[in-house]
């Protein structure tokens, strides 16, 4: 599986999503390049429950939400529930029995988790740019247990995760 951080960073609503696209559309959009999304604790937590739940209903199930867990008894219960109909994993620092209902993958580390269960990974990858030759090298080195990376930083942007796709695909990493 392959994504970002976010589905709405600002620079990405001028040059990734068409100037026309109503803004409960854009996870629906998204989810054409990306097959997962890194959302933080701020970001799914303190979103408006309505505007979320249509725009998870807009994507119709065809992405993976690693949601990065909340603060014990921080806002947030009421929207995690809306998750629950999706396929979603909690990131989180160690198991939580609370939060039973969700597959939970435990931080390892910078930007790497995993999951207890299977030993799959999830990566986080800050890039600067696109730069397929840098990315090239990045995931020679890649485990046989990533199941999924994301891409975050300031070169981070869903419609080159196409290419990354496709490079994974020719070094018989995806």
């Amino acid at each position: 599986m392959l994504g970002t951080v976010g589905w709405e960073r600002p620079d990405w609503l001028q040059r990734y999503y068409p100037d026309d696209l109503p803004p409960e559309w854009r996870l629906a959009y998204y989810a054409n390049d990306c097959g997962c999304v890194v959302l933080s604790a701020e970001t799914w937590a303190l979103a408006d429950p309505e505007r979320l739940e249509n725009q998870l209903h807009q994507a119709q199930g065809r992405l993976v939400y690693f949601l990065e867990a909340a603060l014990p008894g921080g806002p947030g219960g009421a929207n995690l529930a809306l998750f629950e109909p999706y396929p979603a994993v909690l990131l989180v620092d160690r198991p939580d029995p609370l939060l039973a209902g969700f597959p939970q993958w435990i931080d390892q580390g910078p930007g790497v988790w995993v999951d207890i269960d299977s030993s799959a990974a999830l990566l986080r990858w800050s890039i600067d740019s696109m730069d397929m030759r840098a990315l090239r090298a990045r995931a020679e080195s890649l485990g046989a247990g990533v199941r999924a990376l994301v891409l975050d930083g300031a070169g981070a942007d869903p419609g080159g995760v196409p290419r990354l796709r496709a490079l994974l695909e020719l070094l018989g990493r995806a």
